[in-house]
């Protein structure tokens, strides 16, 4: 688990560039106000960071572990207050935040020191959101293309029915969660489908060799059941929340 969460470094540059920014209603939906102060925490590269500030958030401090990922966060969002930092030690103050998101990052935290930290920076009352953005695997010929790069080992399972539920740990300071699913579905040239496959940790950490034939098999995948190019692909955005109780 280890390699595979600091695999992403490497291909830090087409991560950004390839996998896709949270819907923006899921971040309408989980924020406590346009005005909140928010944590993207395991903001890798700044896709959230940057759909939070499209949608008109200003308050957003971006923690990150992996200094290529940050590297890039930095590069293309001017401006951004970027941290190095984990889940599991944020280097921000006690109550300081409105809100703490992570995307696509959970399955990666260690959750007793990672929710003890988060109820620590977040103000009672404040929102907790999970989110996981991934093409949508409801669709017959991405489910194939996943399997393909055996993207459902990763800990982040496609989670695309509403009623899922994350497991805090017990005596977490937080109200019952909640879940829901938002949709949307953006271009793509044939081969930056294919490229996007090659950014999830079950393909970085595989041999040369074997990358190279995920490759050729997901190019021939979507030749063969989509048969056009640009690609038009299914995504979904996969949102959990819970709010912060005590005073």
């Amino acid at each position: 688990m280890t390699a595979r969460a600091r695999s992403f470094g490497a291909a830090a540059q087409e991560y950004d560039r390839l996998r896709p920014a949270p819907v923006p209603e899921a971040l309408r939906d989980l924020l406590p106000s346009p005005d909140a102060a928010v944590l993207d925490l395991a903001a890798g590269t700044g896709l959230l960071s940057r759909s939070l500030a499209a949608v008109g958030v200003t308050d957003v401090v971006a923690v990150e572990p992996d200094e290529a990922m940050r590297a890039v966060l930095s590069d293309r969002s001017p401006g951004a207050r970027v941290l190095a930092g984990t889940a599991e030690d944020i280097p921000l103050p006690d109550a300081s935040v409105d809100a703490v998101l992570a995307a696509s990052a959970w399955h990666w935290f260690d959750p007793e020191p990672a929710t003890a930290e988060i109820a620590r920076v977040l103000r009672p009352g404040g929102v907790l959101g999970l989110l996981w953005s991934f093409a949508d695997p409801d669709v017959d010929w991405v489910a194939a293309l996943r399997r393909i790069g055996r993207a459902d080992e990763q800990g982040s399972a496609p989670i695309v029915r509403s009623g899922f539920a994350v497991e805090l740990p017990a005596g977490a300071p937080f109200g019952p969660g909640t879940s829901r699913v938002f949709r949307r579905s953006t271009w793509m040239a044939a081969a930056d489908v294919v490229a996007m496959l090659g950014t999830y940790s079950s393909v970085l950490t595989l041999p040369a060799d074997e990358r190279a034939e995920v490759a050729a098999r997901a190019r021939d995948l979507v030749d063969r059941r989509v048969g056009t190019d640009p690609v038009l692909v299914p995504f979904a955005t996969a949102v959990w929340s819970a709010v912060r109780t005590g005073g």
